[in-house]
């Protein structure tokens, strides 16, 4: 008996039969891509969901500086080397990563952020935020810390970085550009005689 007498032939193009299974389920064309939409699209929801969910709330910019207490150079400047005796600043800003807006005393209270300052080898230490006061003069308001490199403390480099939490959990991390590829960003040298 041929194909044609036994009506083989007889069902309409869109519909396949399973030969790997060995199974004759009819599966409709259109059925098949209904499918592999259904799935591309269940893949892109959860793929951006869990890049939303992974997002930062928050940006951070942070430096350090040498502190008036001890100094052996300029103060108030933005600097990496330092001597044992002097004071490091590290001054922190958060921003809004949403918006980029840079977070004041409202929004900083609100969401209770807090920072800290992490060094190679010392234990982490609190970051202040000044309070509001209306003669403060427009970019004075930011994190910041302070530590006092001891007379005794070995000379070599370190690396920090600041790290920023909200009253919800969230955290973000600053670490100055290139000590991810061992940079050093703190560099402690004897003092000159």
């Amino acid at each position: 008996m041929s194909a044609s007498q036994t009506g083989a032939h007889d069902e309409p193009e869109s519909v396949l039969q399973s030969h790997k299974l060995g199974t004759n389920v009819p599966v409709t064309l259109r059925g098949v891509h209904r499918m592999k939409r259904y799935v591309a699209t269940l893949i892109l929801v959860l793929g951006l969901s869990y890049g939303f969910a992974q997002a930062p709330a928050y940006f951070v910019q942070a430096d350090m500086v040498r502190g008036a207490e001890g100094a052996q150079g300029a103060v108030c400047v933005i600097n990496s080397v330092f001597n044992p005796g002097e004071k490091i600043v590290f001054r922190a800003v958060v921003y809004d990563a949403a918006t980029g807006e840079e977070l004041q005393h409202d929004a900083i209270e609100e969401l209770g952020i807090t920072a800290h300052v992490m060094v190679d080898g010392l234990d982490t230490f609190d970051m202040f935020y000044l309070p509001f006061d209306a003669d403060t003069p427009p970019g004075r308001y930011y994190f910041r810390g302070a530590w006092s490199i001891p007379a005794d403390f070995a000379m070599g480099e370190y690396s920090w970085n600041v790290e920023v939490r909200d009253a919800a959990g969230q955290v973000v991390t600053f670490a100055p550009i290139g000590q991810g590829i061992g940079l050093s960003s703190i560099t402690v040298l004897a003092t000159a005689q």
